[in-house]
């Protein structure tokens, strides 16, 4: 396992505190049933999950962070696709996920699959390592190597729009 610098310095907060361990115990139930993985897998990629939704509240309002997407709109951080992995599995327990997100955000984070240049050329992992860097939450290198990359198809259909 490869930690951040912070963390091996101890000077990295536990990413478990961002949440109830209540909640944090269900998103880790879910995530190893759904994927099959092991406790200690789902507890670390859950807890990289978790610091993902930190670095998107901490981020959403600035506009002086992110890249801009094909809708004209910035985007903020992207997941790798262990992170996304989680993403999907909690999703499908909105309970403890809005929970999550509500004690994390302030409120519901809504999944929008999209695929950008910056994600196909690494432009968005850097700028996305930054700002986990930034939460002071230990960030696992291991589920943040390599490739942003999409979890859907290129130019999914948009709802209400026909397509």
């Amino acid at each position: 396992m490869t930690i951040s610098t912070d963390a091996a310095a101890g000077t990295a907060t536990d990413p478990r505190t961002l949440v109830d361990p209540d909640t944090f115990g269900k998103l880790v139930d879910y995530f190893a049933a759904d994927r099959h993985v092991t406790r200690t897998y789902a507890e670390r990629a859950v807890e990289q999950f978790l610091i993902f939704l930190k670095a998107h509240a901490d981020n959403v309002d600035n506009p002086d962070f992110g890249m801009p997407l094909p809708d004209g709109s910035i985007g903020r951080v992207v997941p790798t696709l262990p992170v996304d992995a989680v993403w999907h599995s909690v999703l499908q327990h909105t309970v403890p996920y809005a929970a999550a997100c509500e004690q994390i955000a302030g409120g519901f984070v809504h999944h929008i699959p999209i695929l950008t240049e910056g994600m196909m050329d690494g432009t968005a992992v850097t700028f996305t390592l930054a700002a986990l860097h930034k939460t002071g939450y230990r960030v696992d290198m291991e589920f943040w190597t390599g490739e942003a990359e999409s979890c859907c198809p290129p130019n999914p259909p948009v709802p209400g729009l026909g397509r």
